[in-house]
């Protein structure tokens, strides 16, 4: 057997869910107002672990007010970041497997005991990943963003890999709102503080870091086509602000990881060049030319930012 090899159990099993948030109460409410609703049987028992990462909204009062209705573990994590909250959670659970989600997501009916039946059948299996389906609020998507969806759609985290339970491995793999991680495997690979969102930084990766390094270290991934989750989209990510936002925190990451990126004058001159053919184009041509140009401000932009900051040139790994 490999270090991930796990055997077979006919005992009943404990799943630990996991939120990190962070001033989204909002969301927070319709998140737990769903898994209040979700499928359970007896092959398992849960526990949902809220990590609070220092709100200053009312999200102690809506974890309170679901507390005798859901299985939940409250905890407060003063360390400003979600890689410090997944930490925070990680140390907490008590479950055989860890199961992501995040703070504005609506689960499906079927989406724990759809983990359950992967988990069971393939208790190797290091981790696991389900479709994401944004859903926009009203007034819903804007037509700029349908018109270049598969330019946009990786800003609102969608993720369909299909209806068959196919392999994941280092170049297939799921995302943040909805995957997870066998606990003994998780507590090999914590997530890298010097990664994830702080506050409202862009810079994500945390959980891509953590998952490619366990398929590189042997463990393999499966996907789970009915463990899906819709991923809400507030009115104000639906805007050219804040997809540039999230390329920038793109164009931050090539220059962290090492992928191929523009030194930093080419980066700086990159960014101003793209940003005027931008802002010349938009209201003259078609989404698909000046959403391009947007896109490629932005990532320049990140990576002059990321230069500018001068780095170490690879994040630390945390402990396995």
């Amino acid at each position: 057997m490999s270090q991930y090899d796990s055997p077979k159990s006919s005992r009943q099993i404990k799943i630990s869910v996991a939120i990190c948030t962070w001033n989204r109460s909002r969301l927070l409410r319709r998140t737990l107002e769903r898994l209040r609703e979700i499928n359970v049987d007896d092959r398992f028992e849960w526990e949902l672990i809220l990590v609070d990462n220092n709100s200053c909204d009312d999200t102690q009062q809506v974890i309170n007010a679901f507390s005798e209705t859901l299985p939940i573990v409250s905890l407060i994590e003063t360390v400003q970041g979600h890689s410090a909250s997944r930490n925070r959670a990680i140390e907490a659970a008590s479950g055989d497997y860890i199961v992501w989600t995040d703070n504005d997501v609506l689960v499906a009916d079927d989406w724990l005991t759809s983990y359950c039946d992967a988990f069971i059948a393939e208790p190797d299996v290091a981790f696991f990943g389900g479709a994401i389906e944004p859903w926009f609020e009203p007034p819903g998507c804007p037509d700029w963003i349908e018109a270049t969806w598969d330019k946009c759609k990786s800003v609102y985290a969608a993720r369909d890999l299909g209806e068959q339970p196919i392999e994941l491995n280092e170049n297939r793999l799921p995302y943040g709102a909805n995957f997870a991680i066998r606990a003994d495997v998780q507590r090999q690979y914590r997530f890298d503080p010097t990664l994830g969102r702080v506050r409202s930084g862009m810079i994500g990766e945390d959980e891509t870091q953590v998952l490619k390094r366990i398929a590189r270290g042997g463990g393999n991934g499966r996907w789970v086509p009915n463990a899906k989750v819709q991923h809400i989209i507030p009115a104000d990510r639906a805007t050219e602000r804040y997809v540039q936002s999230y390329f920038v925190g793109q164009g931050q990451a090539n220059v962290m990881f090492g992928k191929p990126s523009r030194p930093r004058m080419a980066a700086l001159v990159d960014a101003a060049f793209h940003s005027l053919l931008y802002r010349s184009k938009r209201h003259r041509t078609q989404p698909d030319e000046w959403v391009s140009h947007l896109i490629r401000s932005s990532i320049s932009w990140g990576e002059f930012k990321m230069h500018s900051s001068k780095p170490t040139a690879t994040p630390r790994s945390p402990r396995r």
